[in-house]
C-alpha cells in the first residue's frame, strides 16, 4: 500500500530472470532502501546465481504431511460447525497432494456443491467422491479384474461406464494406481 511503512515486491518464478536481470537487481539488493522488501520465490534455487543468494534470507517451504492437512481441515470444519465423514475426509487429504491451499479450496467446492443435500451441514464420503470425480472402488475392481483376465472388452465397457457417469479420468487413472 502506498501508505505503509514498507513496499513489498515479490517476484515469483526469480529462476526465470535472465544474468543481465540478475546483475541490475544485484546492485538494490546490496543496497536496498530501508522501506523497501523483496521476496524472491521459486522453486529451483540452484538456478538462482550465488551472487544472489549471498544477499538474501532463505526460507525454504514444504508440502504438508497428510496429518498437518488433516488437522487443518478439521479445524476450519470445526469453527464453520460442519461435520464430515472420515472417509470424506481422508479423499480430501489425499487429492490435496501436500498443499494447504489446495485442500481448503477442494474442501471448499465440496461444501459449496452439497448446500442443496439434505443435511448440508454433513459432508458425506458419497458426496465428496461426486464432487471430486472419484470413482467408486467396485468401478476400479471391475477394470483390473477384466485386465488381468484379459477381457479386453469388458474393460472397455467399464471405461464407457466412467464417461457415462462422468467420472473424471485422471482422478481415476490415480485412484486406480494407488
Amino acid at each position: 500500500p502506498s501508505k505503509g511503512k514498507y513496499k513489498i515486491y515479490i517476484i515469483d518464478e526469480v529462476h526465470m530472470l535472465t544474468n543481465e536481470a540478475f546483475n541490475a537487481l544485484l546492485k538494490t539488493l546490496e543496497e536496498p532502501p530501508s522501506h523497501i522488501i523483496f521476496i524472491l520465490a521459486t522453486t529451483d534455487v540452484h538456478k538462482l546465481p550465488a551472487t544472489i543468494l549471498s544477499r538474501c534470507q532463505r526460507y525454504d517451504f514444504r508440502l504438508g504431511t497428510e496429518l498437518e492437512i488433516e488437522k487443518v481441515l478439521k479445524s476450519v470444519l470445526k469453527s464453520e460447525k460442519l461435520k464430515i465423514e472420515d472417509e470424506a475426509l481422508k479423499l480430501v487429504v489425499r487429492n490435496a497432494r501436500g498443499s494447504y491451499r489446495d485442500a481448503l479450496s477442494l474442501l471448499d467446492v465440496i461444501v459449496n456443491s452439497q448446500l442443496q443435500s439434505k443435511d448440508p451441514q454433513k459432508i458425506t464420503e458419497d458426496e465428496a467422491r461426486a464432487v471430486l470425480g472419484i470413482p467408486e472402488v467396485h468401478m476400479v475392481n471391475d477394470l483390473l479384474s477384466a485386465l488381468l483376465k484379459g477381457e479386453s472388452k469388458k474393460a472397455l465397457e467399464c471405461i464407457k461406464e466412467l464417461e457415462i457417469k462422468g467420472t473424471n479420468l485422471v482422478q481415476f487413472t490415480n485412484f486406480t494406481l494407488e
